[in-house]
């Protein structure tokens, strides 16, 4: 098991879903990080998913996979991997959102769907702007001004066309009201939700 990767069934609208989110503070000893085991209870869900013909809802807030040795050993390459080829393949629809840390390839291998969301405070990054800051300059100090020509942000992302649509938060921030947050979101996940369901109907043999 991996606790920061948190799987269940659920109900929007009315429509049965999966749900795949992310907590990197429900373990404090991996400081957020994701292990090959949580992408592997990843993909198996949304596999079960597909086999019942529930449409997949995956929350992004990651810092990262884990660095460790212990990942590596485990197999963090071939996970992440599998868990992006899985997700490419499922005949379901799949909706993402970047609701916190977008960070790596933890943010990726669950980010593989027919809709990318961002709330407006969120980050989207290959890199953390730490360590982006330690490869070009050799200085962790220098990470606000990486961050910048990252482009991390959702306005940046959205202008790259990574993302399809940046989604509203409450005055101060989502944590500032998440009753309105949630609003927010669920509005915007109802209406994606249901034309990628007529899509995916009509292209059933």
């Amino acid at each position: 098991d991996d606790p920061t990767v948190i799987c269940g069934l659920g109900y929007l609208a009315g429509q049965g879903i999966v749900i795949v989110g992310q907590q990197p503070d429900a373990d404090e000893s991996s400081k957020g990080f994701l292990y090959p085991e949580g992408f592997r209870k990843a993909r198996r869900v949304m596999e079960l998913a597909a086999k019942f013909g529930l449409p997949i809802i995956t929350l992004i807030d990651t810092p990262g996979a884990s660095p460790s040795l212990e990942a590596e050993e485990r197999g963090l390459g071939n996970s992440i991997a599998m868990s992006m080829a899985s997700m490419s393949q499922l005949p379901v629809p799949i909706i993402s959102i970047v609701i916190g840390e977008g960070g790596s390839e933890a943010a990726l291998a669950m980010g593989v769907a027919d809709k990318i969301l961002m709330q407006e405070n969120a980050i989207y990054s290959p890199i953390t702007p730490e360590a982006a800051a330690t490869l070009l300059y050799r200085d962790t100090a220098r990470a606000v001004e990486t961050s910048t020509t990252l482009r991390l942000t959702a306005l940046d992302c959205k202008d790259l066309g990574i993302i399809d649509q940046i989604i509203s938060e409450p005055e101060g921030g989502a944590h500032s009201n998440p009753a309105e947050s949630a609003h927010l979101l669920q509005r915007i996940l109802m209406r994606d939700l249901s034309t990628l369901t007529q899509l995916f109907a009509k292209q059933k043999p």
